[in-house]
């Protein structure tokens, strides 16, 4: 019996970080669609991976609200991270490595999110507090940064790679024995390139067949 691998799912493999964060643009009928477009839903996704307490994430919202061009500029910060993320994937797949600059952008991302701890003791001195001070969001944009960087610098960065697929265009690490994965998913990405080959295949047959003399 011939075992069609081509249908099996891929296997189960924890996705990473940046590559999660990544894949909030996607494409549906080559279009984009954009899953944190805005800050409360950028908050959302933070708090769902943990990068900002509940807490944290009230009082990040309550201060946006009353500066939208703060809140303009967060967002574009984490766009531009998610932009970086995609442009070190299609370098990686192109040259095998990132640029000088593109390094150069992940480090200065990673030094925003410099943080320390820090001790104070209450007015009254009755009691004292110990927490972390820096700024959450760009606490929670150096943590995705750090991800990457962490691959790059412990796993096979050739092994990063975007879709083939020009309709879907997502981030992912290609795990196989091989290395040879093009598609995210073979059932479905590759499904469909295989699909537009027969038919282009088929095009071109039908070209190249003389017409039937009348």
């Amino acid at each position: 019996m011939v075992l069609d691998t081509t249908t099996l799912p891929e296997p189960d493999q924890a996705e990473e970080l940046f590559v999660s964060f990544g894949n909030t643009l996607e494409y549906e009928r080559g279009e984009q669609v954009d899953a944190v477009p805005d800050i409360a839903s950028l908050l959302a996704w933070l708090r769902e991976r943990r990068l900002i307490s509940g807490r944290g994430m009230a009082v990040e919202a309550a201060h946006l609200r009353r500066d939208p061009d703060e809140t303009a500029r967060r967002i574009e910060r984490f766009h531009h991270l998610r932009k970086l993320l995609h442009d070190i994937a299609a370098e990686v797949t192109e040259a095998g490595h990132p640029t000088t600059e593109q390094l150069r952008d992940l480090n200065h991302i990673l030094r925003h999110g410099l943080h320390y701890h820090q001790i104070e003791r209450d007015p009254d001195g009755t009691r004292y507090t110990f927490a972390q001070v820096g700024d959450r969001l760009d606490q929670a944009r150096a943590t995705i940064a750090t991800s990457l960087a962490q691959f790059l610098a412990d796993d096979a960065p050739s092994r990063l790679r975007i879709c083939a697929n020009a309709g879907c265009r997502y981030l992912f690490v290609d795990r196989s024995p091989t290395g040879r994965r093009r598609w995210c998913d073979m059932r479905t990405c590759g499904n469909q390139a295989k699909v537009a080959r027969h038919r282009a295949r088929a095009r071109d047959h039908l070209n190249e067949t003389p017409a039937s003399a009348s």
